[in-house]
């Protein structure tokens, strides 16, 4: 079955950003929200799910049972950057067959490995590049753009309105041991907590740290506030402590 490359969008009928990153994109709405769509957007396919799915966790379970397999990219995403590029050397790859390409071929490679979860570093800079690890099976993903191969393990907690990046991480890292990401290229998206639409009308600090929370009873130390280290000194005091990293074992 082929890849296809799908973008989950709500109430942004006239901002699917993401559509312009890839050649054949399709846009995936709720039923009401078709028409708009097809509107704004007459060169993508628009597929539509029942509005009864509600809210982009939903919808994610919805997509990866129809879809089987697919690299999902948020509509808010508008670049696409190599980060192991020479000083001066530009970053931005901006041809969508090129970055197709460069997806397809993570793909491939996942399913020679049989990954069922893929994508790309949130890394930003080439200072942050390891040129010894280009590749690996112990970070997650980034919750922007990412893909899967289904089977009964790519889940998402229903119960969560938020961090479903960090759910299906730490869930496949639980149930198959490995998440395939590749470090040397990033997707990157506008800020969040400006954008209307989407998830805009519930992302708050107060959603923030209950989905936190709920992810700390099911993972444990796995889920750590960004700014703790080993020795479990809090270095964070302000807003941003709701911003959290993955610490795997294994």
């Amino acid at each position: 079955m082929s890849l296809k490359v799908v973008i989950p969008s709500h109430k942004r009928w006239d901002r699917v950003i993401a559509k312009k990153l890839f050649p054949s994109p399709i846009i995936c709405v709720a039923k009401s929200q078709e028409e708009k769509y097809k509107l704004f957007n007459p060169e993508c396919e628009i597929v539509t799910h029942p509005d009864d799915i509600v809210g982009l966790i939903p919808k994610r379970n919805w997509m990866a049972k129809h879809f089987q397999d697919l690299f999902m990219v948020d509509d808010d995403v508008f670049q696409f950057k190599k980060i192991y590029n020479e000083k001066g050397e530009p970053c931005n790859i901006k041809d969508p067959n090129e970055v197709q390409r460069i997806v397809e071929e993570l793909h491939e490679l996942a399913e020679m490995l049989d990954v069922h979860l893929w994508g790309y570093t949130n890394r930003k800079t080439p200072v942050q590049y390891d040129e010894q690890s280009y590749l690996s099976f112990t970070r997650q993903i980034t919750g922007c753009s990412y893909g899967v191969r289904y089977n009964e393990n790519t889940w998402w907690n229903e119960e969560l309105k938020l961090k479903e990046d960090f759910w299906i991480s730490c869930y496949m890292k639980y149930k198959e041991r490995r998440i395939l990401t590749d470090e040397r290229y990033t997707f990157v998206q506008k800020d969040t907590f400006i954008n209307s639409g989407g998830l805009s009308a519930i992302r708050n600090h107060d959603e923030e740290r209950r989905s936190i929370l709920f992810m700390r009873k099911a993972f444990g130390e796995a889920i750590q506030l960004k700014g703790q280290g080993s020795n479990g000194r809090e270095k964070t005091t302000n807003k941003v402590q709701y911003n959290i990293i993955t610490n795997f074992k294994f």
